[in-house]
């Protein structure tokens, strides 16, 4: 398991880090990861059960999960040998990979995401489970960083699973053209 990852890590994600972290998405999570930290006790979600949250989260990650699957099963079983080769030809600014890979690494991007989402959900769920209450203002600093981090994964995962649906859309426009 290691290998594998290590190598998605060296040619997959390293190459396009500097395009991940430099997009709106990013500081909006962080934006309302530190929201979280701040204000986090006066939200009215800080008032639900870890329990809860949770659950929801666990929910919702395993449909988004299950759909990057997908899609990424779809991209890797195109029918058309030319819209395929087109996909292949085309090169992308990630060091000379084609849009065929990127394309790929969208879908198993935005899966990793939810995947650290359902890992948080559990750590909440572990953690927390039993709390009347997600945050209140007497929780030491170290659940507030968690929270935070919790706040902000979710809401990355969201705008990133809505920018693989506009992604799949796009593939689905361009494959009614060839």
């Amino acid at each position: 398991m290691i290998k594998p990852l290590l190598s998605y890590i060296k040619t997959g994600l390293l190459p396009r880090l500097g395009r991940i972290l430099f997009q709106p998405q990013v500081l909006l999570s962080v934006g309302i990861g530190a929201s979280c930290f701040h204000w986090g006790p006066s939200l009215a979600a800080a008032q639900l059960k870890a329990s809860d949250v949770g659950g929801m989260v666990l929910t919702y990650a395993a449909i988004a999960f299950g759909f990057c699957i997908t899609g990424m099963a779809l991209v890797l079983t195109l029918p058309s040998d030319r819209f395929l080769k087109t996909l292949q030809s085309h090169k992308s600014d990630t060091k000379g990979q084609s849009s065929y890979l990127d394309l790929l690494f969208v879908f198993s991007w935005t899966a990793v995401c939810h995947w650290l989402l359902v890992v948080s959900a559990i750590a909440a769920i572990l953690l927390r489970g039993t709390a009347p209450t997600l945050l209140t203002t007497s929780d030491g600093y170290g659940w507030r960083v968690f929270v935070s981090w919790f706040a902000g994964i979710c809401a990355y995962s969201l705008i990133q699973f809505l920018m693989t649906v506009i992604t799949l859309s796009q593939v689905g426009e361009l494959y009614s053209k060839v």
